[in-house]
């Protein structure tokens, strides 16, 4: 049985742990926005809650946006970030309990598109890996598809274990009913075409994007397409990822 960070219990995580980003990027499988709920029981030691929207020259604490810090009674600190303004529910001091809500997701602070950005902190406050509170122990880990290793036989992992899939992200980006290009396919480009192309994709995920025009989107494939346009060592960092997504909007992103 899985735990779960959203009330639609549709996790998808669209930016993995690891040494650049260390923490977890999540969203819901169907970009709606969501509830965000508290993973354990503990006492509320920050809240945040007057960020008004996305700030991407923002330092230090500020990055986070609206967020809330919650001191676990397993001694390990939870940190929910880039919730929407106004949107947090429980207050500084408040002893809470494990599946209370803690606010909206949202966009707020250094965030490129809607989603939550989950930090887990140990003792000595060093981040540890948010993937082992969305698995209950001893759980078996072949079910569990979303450590880097998985990954790649198994990207873009849905946490409840449903066949879906987004990176960053994170807005509510479903295609627009009334944008054309929106809704194009691989098959409605030339056949002798090398290049992808989505000019009118306004949001920040790459994996957005991708699916918007029919194109595979998922971690081994947006892997393979980094190797083919130059971008090196790629592990889905923020970083890499903006590139791949401004290649797809100038036309320049070489199909793999």
């Amino acid at each position: 049985m899985m735990q779960h960070v959203l009330t639609s219990m549709n996790e998808v995580i669209s930016n993995q742990y690891d040494s650049s980003h260390k923490a977890l990027d999540i969203v819901s499988s169907d970009r709606k926005e969501t509830d965000i709920v508290s993973l354990e029981d503990g006492t509320v030691e920050t809240v945040v809650n007057n960020t008004l929207g996305p700030n991407h020259n923002s330092k230090g604490n500020a990055t986070y946006g609206n967020y809330v810090k919650v001191k676990q009674t397993n001694g390990k600190t939870a940190l929910y970030a880039h919730l929407k303004y106004n949107s947090i529910k429980v207050n500084k001091g408040q002893y809470i309990t494990k599946g209370t809500v803690i606010g909206t997701m949202g966009e707020t602070g250094n965030a490129y598109g809607r989603h939550l950005h989950l930090e887990i902190r140990n003792e000595n406050n060093v981040r540890e890996n948010p993937i082992v509170y969305l698995q209950t122990p001893g759980q078996n880990e072949s079910a569990v598809q979303t450590t880097e290793k998985k990954e790649e036989s198994a990207p873009q992992t849905n946490l409840s274990l449903e066949n879906t899939e987004n990176n960053v992200s994170e807005n509510s980006n479903t295609p627009s009913s009334n944008t054309s290009n929106n809704n194009q396919t691989i098959n409605d480009y030339p056949t002798n075409t090398f290049y992808l192309h989505n000019p009118t994709y306004k949001h920040g995920s790459i994996v957005d994007a991708l699916k918007q025009i029919g194109i595979n989107s998922s971690y081994s494939y947006r892997k393979s397409l980094a190797q083919k346009n130059g971008i090196t060592n790629y592990h889905g960092s923020y970083s890499q990822n903006v590139k791949l997504l401004n290649l797809l909007k100038q036309g320049k992103l070489i199909k793999a």
